[in-house]
C-alpha cells in the first residue's frame, strides 16, 4: 500500500507539473522536473521504486532508438558518429574541467565536472527529435549516432569508476569488457539479418502477442547485458534488443504500441531526476550552476558545428546537429553520483548537476523544437569552418525544371511522372537514398525543404514546378516564405499533415496542398464512382497494388 500511495502522490504531482508547464508554454519535462523537486521537499518522492520505473522508461527509450535504426544507416553515418562523438567529448571535457578550476573546484572534482558536461542526453533528444519527425533526418541520424558514442563511452567511465572503487581494473578486465561488447554487436546483427524478422512475421497474426513479446524481449535483454557477467547498462542493453528487430518489416507496428508505455515510465524518471535536487544546498550551488549550464548550452553546439563544418557537412545540418549537444545526459547526472558515493567529490556536485540538467535541457527542448526558425534568424551571422562537400551540386541550367523534396513514400510514386516534365532534381536528407538514386542516373542531392541556402544550389528560383511530399510545417512554411519574395515563383505543390494544416499551407502561399488521407479517400471514391463493385477491376488494381508493394 506504501508503494501504491508513493506512486499515485508522484504521477499526480507530475500531472500537475505537466499541466502548469504547458498552461505557461513551457516544455512539460520541465513541470516533471518541478514535481519531483516538491515530491521530494515533502518527503513523497516514492524512493527507489519509482527511480526503477523511471529506469524501465529509459530502457524502453533506448529500445525504440534501436528499432527506428536501420543497421545500413548506423553504417553509413559510422565514421561521423564516431568522429563527432568522440571528438565533442575531448574538447568539451578540456574546456570544462579548465572552467571548473576556475570556479574554484579541486582538481578531482573539475574531473568529474568535466566528463559530466561531454554528455548529452539521448532521452531528451531522441523523444523531441521522434516528436517532430526528424529523427530520420540527416541532422537527426548524425546527432543519435554521436550520442550512442556518447553512451558508450559513459558507461565505459561507470566501468572505470567502479574499478576504482574495487582498486582498480588491470589490462585484462578491459580486454574483456571490450571482447564482450564486440560479441554482443555481433550476435545483435545476427539476429537482426536471420532470426528476428521471421520470429516477427510469426508474431504479427497477434497484436497483443507481438506487444508482450517486445516488452519481455527488451526487458529479458536489458537485464542479461546489466548482470554481473557482462556488466555493461541496461540502456546498452535496450538499445541492442531495439536493434535486433530493426530488420522487422513489423517494426513500426511495435513502435507505434510501445510509446505510450515508454512515455509512462519516461515521465517518472524525470521525476525522478527533480526529486535528486537537495534545496538545502541549492543557494551556494546556483551560481556555479549557471556559469557551467551557460557553458553547456553555448559551448557544446558550437563545437559540434566545427566539428561537423570539418567533415564537409553543410552548415544548416552542423547547426540543428550542434544544437541537440546543448544539454547534458542522465549519464552525466549518474557518473556524477557514483563519483560521490565512493567518496572521490563532494556531494553538492550532485545538486550542481542536476541544476545545470534542469536548465539546459529547458532552454534545449525550445532550441530543438524552434531549430529551423532560429537558423532562419541567425544562420547568416554564423561562421563556417571547412568546405562543403556533403550535399554540393554542379550548376547546371536550371529553367523549367522540377524539384522535388522528400523522396518517401509519396515521392517515390511521384517521381516517374515528374521526370516525363523534363530534368528532375530530387533533394533528401537520406544519404542512403540520395546514394540509391545517384546509382540509377537520377539527380539527388543532401538537403531539406528549410535549407534556404540550398535554394540557389539546385536553381530553384528558376524551376518551373517544386514539389515537396515532407510533412513539416515549420520546414515548409521556410519554404513558401522565401519562395514568396520572388517576382515569378515555381507552380509549388506541398504535404499537409491534416485539414487545418493544409490552410495555414494555402494562406503561406501554396498553390496546392497535398493531404494524403484526404486524396486517399478521393481516390477510392473515384474507383467506386467509375467501376462500382467491378469485382475484375478490383481484382486487377490490387494486384498491380500488391506487386508496387513488392508483396
Amino acid at each position: 500500500m506504501e508503494v501504491f500511495a508513493g506512486l499515485a502522490y508522484v504521477l499526480a504531482a507530475a500531472a500537475l507539473g505537466g499541466v502548469a508547464a504547458k498552461l505557461l508554454r513551457q516544455p512539460v519535462i520541465l513541470g516533471y522536473l518541478a514535481a519531483g523537486v516538491a515530491t521530494a521537499a515533502f518527503g513523497l518522492a516514492g524512493g527507489e521504486t519509482i527511480r526503477i520505473l523511471g529506469q524501465i522508461g529509459v530502457t524502453l527509450l533506448l529500445f525504440l532508438v534501436g528499432l527506428e535504426l536501420p543497421l545500413p544507416t548506423l553504417k553509413s553515418l559510422g565514421r561521423t558518429a564516431v568522429v563527432t562523438g568522440l571528438g565533442q567529448i575531448t574538447v568539451t571535457a578540456t574546456i570544462g574541467w579548465l572552467i571548473a578550476r576556475f570556479l574554484g573546484f579541486s582538481a578531482a572534482e573539475a574531473v568529474i565536472l568535466g566528463i559530466g558536461l561531454t554528455f548529452s542526453s539521448t532521452i531528451v533528444v531522441v523523444k523531441l527529435l521522434s516528436e517532430k519527425g526528424d529523427l530520420t533526418s540527416l541532422h537527426g541520424k548524425i546527432a543519435v549516432g554521436s550520442l550512442l558514442v556518447q553512451d558508450f563511452v559513459a558507461v565505459g567511465i561507470l566501468i572505470a569508476l567502479s574499478g576504482v572503487a574495487r582498486g582498480g581494473m588491470d589490462i585484462l578486465e578491459i580486454v574483456a569488457m571490450a571482447g564482450k561488447g564486440i560479441g554482443l554487436l555481433a550476435v545483435t546483427l545476427w539476429l537482426a539479418n536471420s532470426v528476428m524478422p521471421k520470429v516477427a512475421a510469426w508474431l504479427a497474426g497477434s497484436i497483443e502477442l507481438m506487444f508482450i513479446f517486445s516488452i519481455g524481449w527488451c526487458l529479458v535483454v536489458a537485464a542479461v547485458v546489466a548482470s554481473p557477467v557482462v556488466g555493461f547498462s541496461v540502456e546498452i542493453g535496450g538499445l541492442l534488443a531495439g536493434l535486433a528487430f530493426a530488420n522487422a518489416s513489423q517494426h513500426g507496428q511495435i513502435m507505434a504500441r510501445v510509446r505510450p508505455l515508454r512515455d509512462f515510465f519516461l515521465t517518472l524518471f524525470f521525476v525522478s531526476l527533480g526529486a535528486a535536487v537537495r534545496l538545502p544546498t541549492m543557494g551556494a550551488s546556483l551560481m556555479p550552476a549557471v556559469a557551467l549550464a551557460a557553458y553547456v548550452l553555448v559551448g557544446n553546439p558550437l563545437i559540434m558545428m566545427i566539428i561537423l563544418g570539418m567533415l564537409g557537412y553543410k552548415k544548416r545540418t552542423a547547426f540543428l546537429a550542434g544544437i541537440t549537444m546543448g544539454q547534458i545526459s542522465e549519464f552525466s547526472l549518474i557518473i556524477v553520483a557514483a563519483a560521490v558515493a565512493q567518496g572521490q567529490v563532494r556531494s553538492e556536485l550532485i545538486t550542481i548537476m542536476t541544476l545545470v540538467a534542469a536548465g539546459t535541457m529547458t532552454v534545449c527542448t525550445y532550441l530543438i523544437q524552434n531549430g529551423g526558425a532560429v537558423y532562419a534568424r541567425i544562420g547568416r551571422y554564423l561562421p563556417f569552418w571547412g568546405q562543403a562537400r556533403i550535399g554540393d551540386v554542379k550548376p547546371a541550367g536550371h529553367a523549367g525544371q522540377v524539384v522535388l523534396f522528400g523522396y518517401g513514400r509519396t515521392g517515390k510514386e511521384l517521381l516517374p511522372a515528374l521526370a516525363r516534365l523534363g530534368r528532375t532534381v530530387v533533394v533528401d536528407f537520406d544519404p542512403l537514398v540520395v546514394e540509391k538514386l545517384t546509382s540509377q542516373g537520377i539527380e539527388a542531392v543532401f538537403g531539406d525543404a528549410a535549407d534556404v541556402e540550398l535554394y540557389d544550389t539546385v536553381g530553384l528560383k528558376d524551376s518551373a514546378l517544386v514539389a515537396s511530399t515532407i510533412p513539416d510545417e515549420a520546414d515548409t512554411k521556410m519554404l513558401l516564405s522565401e519562395m514568396a519574395r520572388w517576382k515569378k515563383r515555381p507552380v509549388t505543390v506541398v504535404t499537409a499533415t491534416d485539414e487545418e494544416e493544409a490552410r495555414k499551407l494555402y494562406r503561406a502561399g501554396a498553390h496546392y496542398v497535398l493531404v494524403p488521407n484526404r486524396v486517399g479517400g478521393q481516390y477510392l471514391a473515384h474507383l467506386i464512382n467509375q467501376h462500382g463493385l467491378d469485382r475484375e477491376y478490383i481484382r486487377k488494381a490490387g494486384s498491380s497494388h500488391r506487386e508496387n508493394l513488392g508483396v
